[in-house]
Order: C-alpha cells, then sequence, then structure tokens
C-alpha cells in the first residue's frame, strides 16, 4: 500500500498493491464530499424518526394499550439511530451509507480491502469527537492527515475514497470503437508538429515558410506517402497530416488506443461471466458460491486484474480504464473480504474472549474503578449533613423526593412504576441511557483519556449525592433496595467500558516504538471486546433495573438477588475461560 499526494489537497491519491502484485489507485474524499454525505445522512435520521414518531403518536391514539409497546421501540430507534446507523449500513452495505452512496464515496480499510465490523464499529463509536466543535475537529484531521483520515479513521485503520470507474464493465466506455486508425508518427514527431501547428498563425510568411519546409523535411517519409503531395505546399501538407493524426493521436492518450480496444473485445465474454459471479457473490457472499464458481471466480480474477495492467500499458481510456479498475477492486473486496464473517461464536466469546479481556486489562479496569468509586464515596460523605451541598449536586427533584418519601411506610418504593405498563418504556430509557454513557467514556479516551476521566467523576459525584441526599435523611435502605439487584452489573459494566477509553487515552499518550497511529488502531480493536462486552451487560442490568428493581418483591429478595450478582460477576471475571485462554496462549507461543 502506498500513498501518493499531488500538490492539491483536494485530490489527494490512495494506491493499494493487492497479493496479486497489481495496484489500484484510488481518489481520496475531501472534506466537502464527506461533510455533504454526513449531512444528507442526517437529514434522513432526522426525516424517519419524526416518521417514525408520528406514526407512533397515531399508534397510541387509536390503542393506549399500544403504548407500552410503541414507547420503548420509540426509544430504542432514537438510539439505533444515532449510534448505530452509519455502523450498520458501512458494515453490511459495502461501506457506504446512503449519504456515501449518493455522493460517490466508499469506506474500506487501509490495506483496500472491505471495512469489517471492528472497523466499522470503531469509526463510528469515535464519531461523537470527531463532531466537537461543529465538525471541526474531524476536518481538521482530515486536512492534515496524509490520507484525509478523521480520528475515528485513525482508530479503524479505514479511509474514505470516491468511487472511480464507470457502473458498467460491458458498457459503451468500456468497449470504444477502434474505428480511428493507428498513428504514423511517432508522438516526438507528433509532438513537433503539433507545436508548429499552435504557432503558424503567430509566424511571420516567410519565417512560415522556412519552418514548414524545414519540418516537411523531417517528416518527408510519411508525407510524401500521400500521392499527391507534390501539388501542395510544406504548410499545406502539414496541416493535412496534423488533421489526420490528431484524432489518433488524441485517441491513444485519451479515447481508447487500438490495443485496449481490442483487448475489451476479445475479453468481452470473461468479463461477462466475472461480473455475473461478482453480483452474485456481492448479494449472499462467496460462501454461497457453488465450488465451480468459486474456482472461476478466482481464475477470471486473476485475469482481470491481469487485463489492469495491460490496460494501463496500453494507456487505455480514463472511462475504460476507471472500469476495469472498480470492478478488479470489487472482485479484491469480495476475495478478502472479512465484514461477513464473525471471528468466534457468541458462546466462544463470552465463554473464553471477554473474561480473558478483562483480565489481561484489569489495571484499567481498577484505575476507572477508583475514579468512579472514590467519588462516589467521598461525595456520599459529604453531602450527608450539608442540605445545600446535596440540592446543588443532586439536584431539587431528587433532593423533594427524598424529603417527602416516607420512611416508615413500608410499601414505598425508591421510583414508583406501574407495575406491568411503564416498566418496557422505563427499562428502555434506562437501559439506552447507560449505554450512551459507557459509549461516550470510551470515545472520550481518545482526548488523551480527559474525556473518560470526566464521564467518571461526574457520574461518580452524582451518584455519590444521591446516595448522601437519602443517608443524610436515614432512608439509604430504600434507595439501596432499588440499586441492589442491577447495581453492581451496571457500575461493573461502565468501569470496563471506562477501562476501553483509558486504553485509548494510552495508545496516544505513549504509542511504544510504533506510530500512534498504529498504536490506536492496534489498541482499539483489543479494547473493542471490552466495549462490546460492556454493551452487553448494561442491557441485562437495564432489564433489570426496569423489571425487578421496581418491583413490589421484599427488600430481602432485592439484597439476596443483588449478592448473587456480584458473587457471580467475581466468578465469571475470575475463573471462567481461564483454562481455554492459557491453551490458545501456548498453542501461539513459538
Amino acid at each position: 500500500m502506498k500513498d501518493r499526494q499531488p500538490s492539491s489537497a483536494l485530490h489527494r491519491k490512495f494506491a493499494v498493491e493487492t497479493p496479486e502484485h497489481v495496484r489500484l489507485d484510488y481518489v481520496l474524499a475531501d472534506v466537502g464530499s464527506r461533510a455533504a454525505a454526513l449531512a444528507l445522512d442526517l437529514g434522513i435520521i432526522t426525516v424517519t424518526l419524526l416518521l417514525v414518531g408520528f406514526v407512533a403518536d397515531r399508534l397510541n391514539l387509536l390503542d393506549g394499550a399500544l403504548q407500552s409497546f410503541v414507547e420503548p421501540v420509540f426509544i430504542i430507534l432514537i438510539f439505533l439511530a444515532f449510534w448505530g446507523y452509519f455502523f450498520l449500513f458501512e458494515a453490511l452495505w459495502g461501506g457506504r451509507t446512503p449519504g456515501k452512496r449518493a455522493l460517490g464515496l466508499r469506506v474500506v480499510h487501509t490495506g483496500g480491502e472491505p471495512v469489517s465490523l471492528h472497523g466499522s464499529a470503531l469509526r463510528n463509536l469515535l464519531r461523537v469527537v470527531d463532531l466537537l466543535g461543529a465538525g471541526m475537529v474531524g476536518a481538521i484531521c482530515i486536512i492534515v492527515t496524509k490520507r484525509a483520515q478523521r480520528l475515528g479513521d485513525l482508530v479503524g485503520g479505514t479511509v474514505v475514497l470516491r468511487d472511480a470507474g464507470g457502473s458498467s464493465l460491458l458498457g459503451a466506455d468500456a468497449l470504444p470503437p477502434g474505428r480511428v486508425g493507428r498513428p504514423v508518427l511517432a508522438v516526438e514527431q507528433f509532438e513537433l508538429l503539433a507545436g508548429y501547428m499552435a504557432r503558424r498563425e503567430g509566424l511571420k510568411p516567410d519565417v512560415r515558410r522556412r519552418v514548414a519546409r524545414s519540418l516537411r523535411d523531417a517528416l518527408a517519409a510519411v508525407i510524401e506517402q500521400e500521392p499527391r503531395h507534390w501539388t501542395r505546399t510544406a504548410d499545406e501538407n502539414l496541416a493535412r497530416l496534423y488533421e489526420e493524426e490528431a484524432p489518433r493521436h488524441a485517441a491513444r492518450r485519451g479515447g481508447a488506443s487500438l490495443q485496449a480496444a481490442a483487448m475489451a473485445r476479445e475479453q468481452r465474454e470473461e468479463w461477462a461471466r466475472y461480473v455475473e459471479l461478482v453480483e452474485k457473490g456481492r448479494k449472499r457472499g462467496l460462501p454461497s458460491l457453488a465450488e465451480e464458481e468459486v474456482r472461476a471466480f478466482g481464475q477470471l480474477y486473476r485475469g482481470v486484474t491481469a487485463d489492469l495492467a495491460r490496460a494501463r500499458t496500453y494507456g487505455a481510456s480514463p472511462g475504460l480504464l476507471g472500469t476495469v479498475q472498480r470492478w478488479a477492486g470489487a472482485g479484491h473486496n469480495l476475495l478478502y473480504r472479512t465484514s461477513g464473517r464473525v471471528a468466534v461464536s457468541l458462546g466462544h466469546w463470552m465463554a473464553v474472549e471477554f473474561p480473558g479481556a478483562v483480565r489481561r486489562f484489569h489495571r484499567q479496569v481498577l484505575l476507572a474503578a477508583l475514579l468512579l468509586f472514590g467519588p462516589m464515596l467521598a461525595t456520599a460523605i459529604a453531602v450527608q449533613d450539608r442540605p445545600v451541598l446535596g440540592r446543588t449536586l443532586a439536584g431539587q427533584g431528587m433532593m423533594t423526593r427524598a424529603e417527602t418519601t416516607d420512611a416508615d411506610d413500608p410499601d414505598v418504593r425508591y421510583i414508583d412504576v406501574v407495575q406491568g405498563a411503564q416498566m418496557p418504556s422505563f427499562s428502555a430509557r434506562l437501559m439506552t441511557n447507560n449505554i450512551q454513557v459507557t459509549l461516550i467514556a470510551f470515545a472520550g479516551g481518545l482526548l488523551a483519556g480527559l474525556g473518560t476521566l470526566f464521564v467518571l467523576i461526574n457520574n461518580g459525584v452524582r451518584i455519590g449525592a444521591v446516595f448522601g441526599v437519602y443517608a443524610g435523611d436515614d432512608k439509604l435502605p430504600i434507595i439501596l433496595s432499588f440499586v441492589f439487584p442491577h447495581g453492581f452489573i451496571e457500575l461493573a459494566a461502565i468501569c470496563i467500558g471506562s477501562a476501553a477509553g483509558f486504553g485509548l487515552g494510552s495508545a496516544l499518550l505513549m504509542p511504544g516504538r510504533r506510530s500512534r497511529a498504529d498504536a490506536l488502531r492496534e489498541r482499539g480493536r483489543a479494547f473493542l471486546t471490552l466495549l462490546a462486552g460492556a454493551v452487553l451487560m448494561l442491557v441485562v442490568a437495564g432489564l433489570i433495573e426496569g423489571f425487578y428493581s421496581p418491583s413490589g418483591l421484599p427488600d430481602m429478595a432485592k439484597f439476596a438477588f443483588g449478592i448473587a450478582t456480584a458473587l457471580a460477576l467475581v466468578l465469571y471475571f475470575g475463573f471462567v475461560g481461564r483454562r481455554a485462554g492459557a491453551r490458545a496462549t501456548a498453542a501461539r507461543a513459538p
């Protein structure tokens, strides 16, 4: 892989050398086109949410019983629109969103292979950092980096390219007519003749005659092949020769050389079969092809890459060259695709990969826990005897709730949720909010860890203030009975996700012997496992918090459930997958 950068930063080039040693040239997308694609995608998101909201509102009016179903679905859709739209489209639609497709853009990895699930996830999770300052952070990064990468691209190992070439390998551009004829003058001879024709009108008559005779003598071998050349002046012979040669050389340079046209016609049937297999593989993936089709695709792909090299040698037209390159790139993307495959099964990931990653990065997890629970404990102690401070940190609403709660009422609960009807919406709001906090904590690691630090301390202070307010009024058991069932899973997940953010920060501040871009890319993939596990834990915690924690079950049952989840977390992260992880490590050792 090589980068080429002409004088204009708006037309930077990106070249990829395939394993077949064929160069694929691309044009990097500029800030303007990427901003336009983003604006279009955001417009689609906004319109879609407005339509969904309108439909949800109509359904609620028609039947109030639907509200318990419609409202949580709408909450989840809003969350997915902002955090999942770009990821899902890029991962499943060949590196393109509707906005990128409209602008002719595509996301690929820096090695030229299609964007993978982890690459798309990383670049889009970090979009929130690139959009800081009205998008100026990402725009500046695109301008100053040699591959036009924003911060998310650096971590995901991706670039955004302009799709080149025509849409059909067998269209008019791919099969140009070869009727112009072969040039009779060498390139140097034609350039000499063209120079004379460009200046002849500005020459004095006697000077023009002398120059014309001299040039005619130099080209006599060609001019004298014309039977009536002796009836014309030297200038007339040169003008006639230029009229005949100009289309031929123009065809060789900018239209289509005879050799390239002949090659396109010779390969017509093979190209048709190749296009058919590529389109079939794009829809269902290469594994969907039969064995003989896979074998044929491999042979045809090698043939198309060879045709691309021949097209360059022959000086093919931009239309033909771009089209052959695009389809060669499509075959390369299909052959080396990783986005359609999952590296490990979900069961193996949960039983080995995730708990192993938490143990491997336990220092970052412990640091996150210290920064969350330290401020939480300190704030809770400080607020107990200081109502004014509690009102400031916990908020007036929380202070009023604590003051009006009757601790002597055995049926009182921290939050009153209508059993059954409101629980789905309550669970969806809590779940999406906690996941969003964790995703922001992860992305904040790209700000040298300062964003993650702020999220942890801020949440620690707010949670501690609430505990302190309730403790100050001797009502701590009320809030503890609500928090205990889900709190251990929820807070552990936030610490694990924040640990991934600190991992990004360490790559930025301490890259080691690698470049910062390489360190960010490698560690981003490693810490993505932590983040994925944290999100899964928050889904479980959200379900518990929405349905079990506010239920009318006895407090002892809730405390017992919370203690059981704490023990399960200790056993899971402490022991699950140790043997399998040790065997895998031993197998990788030389």
